[in-house]
């Protein structure tokens, strides 16, 4: 064996590493999610209807992505979208 084999196979041994990494990180994730499609959260900034449920591998939670509203709660004219961090909400 050459070093550059050592490497390549070290590469790919931590490249194997990260993914499931990543999977068991998402599935903490979707079993500690008390939301669903169609909720609405609230953060510091606002509230959404929630479209989309991401999840953040830094800060270990879901990561909402949906339609921002009014004070009101009626969805703003504008459209605007944007995300709420689990972590965030309140």
């Amino acid at each position: 064996m050459k070093k550059e084999d050592l490497l390549i196979q070290l590469k790919e041994i931590e490249t194997k590493a990260d993914l499931e990494k990543l999977e068991l990180i998402k599935k903490f994730c979707l079993l500690n999610n008390p939301y669903k499609i169609g909720d609405k959260i609230t953060d510091l900034s606002g509230s959404i209807i929630i479209e989309k449920i991401k999840f953040s591998r830094y800060d270990m939670c879901c990561v909402y992505f949906g339609s921002s509203l009014k004070k009101d709660g009626t969805p703003r004219k504008d459209g605007e979208k944007r995300n709420i961090i689990q972590n965030q909400i309140q």
